[in-house]
């Protein structure tokens, strides 16, 4: 079931955070689940620096995400 299989989440933070912990739970790869950070935009070009997640631009570098890019960004995520 596992294998071949992308897990595709949006919603609020709270709810993209646990059901990122249920699907690894479950078996699912961290660059099978790819979720979004949308609700941290604000511009969308990169000028006003409120998406940044330390080096990290949610409008330039995403807004899509998988569950190992969000592994590497700051804890502030």
């Amino acid at each position: 079931m596992i294998e071949n299989t992308k897990v595709i989440t949006c919603g609020p933070p709270i709810m993209i955070k646990y059901t990122i912990q249920s699907l690894l739970k479950l078996g699912f790869a961290d660059k099978d689940i790819i979720t979004t950070l949308e609700m941290k935009m604000q511009c969308g070009l990169g000028k006003c620096g409120r998406c940044n997640i330390g080096s990290t631009y949610v409008c330039k570098d995403g807004p899509v995400f998988t569950n190992e890019q969000l592994k590497s960004l700051p804890d502030e995520f």
